[in-house]
């Protein structure tokens, strides 16, 4: 019965100590992944930094330099395949906010940023005598599905979650 009872508690000391270790080697390693993520951070605004000095004409040395021109070559083949992706899409992208929007649209639903193609205005009768009439909210059929929300001041279907018109620009 001794043995028993010395083997037991020789079991549960090495599995304090071990559990101890590994509470120990856990404790470690979030410090060192906070550590890492903090360098990660200087080296970021280090980064960014060394952009403003070239956006505004600066040199830092040839290998700066070197760098710099390879940030310029990676951003515009980003604004390409964005380009593209957004052409596939049938949309485009709101140079203020960076939401994808109608390729028609005039605003940006998100933000409500003038886009710089307004949407083509609705032709003016054949006849000039008959004034063009815009439909008032009245005559308008109600929207049939619920993942719409219309405009009240032109009538712009825009998408449900819109703060703005994609037409007019005005707030929903």
């Amino acid at each position: 019965m001794s043995d028993l009872k010395d083997t037991l508690l020789k079991f549960t000391r090495g599995v304090t100590k071990t559990s101890g270790e590994l509470l120990k080697s856990t404790k470690l390693s979030l410090a060192l992944s906070s550590e890492e993520d903090k360098l990660k951070q200087i080296y970021t605004e280090i980064g960014k930094k060394v952009h403003e000095i070239y956006q505004y004409g600066g040199s830092l040395g040839k290998f700066f330099d070197e760098k710099y021109s390879e940030i310029q070559r990676t951003e515009t083949a980003i604004d390409s395949i964005k380009s593209q992706i957004d052409t596939i899409k049938g949309v485009k992208t709101c140079p203020k906010c960076g939401a994808s929007v109608e390729r028609n649209a005039g605003f940006c639903p998100k933000c409500g940023n003038q886009l710089d193609s307004m949407p083509p205005v609705p032709d003016a009768p054949a006849n000039p005598e008959q004034p063009f009439i815009l439909e008032s909210p009245a005559r308008l059929e109600p929207p049939s599905v619920k993942n719409t929300v219309y405009c009240r001041f032109c009538q712009t279907e825009n998408e449900a979650g819109s703060k703005f018109c994609l037409t007019c620009g005005r707030m929903l």
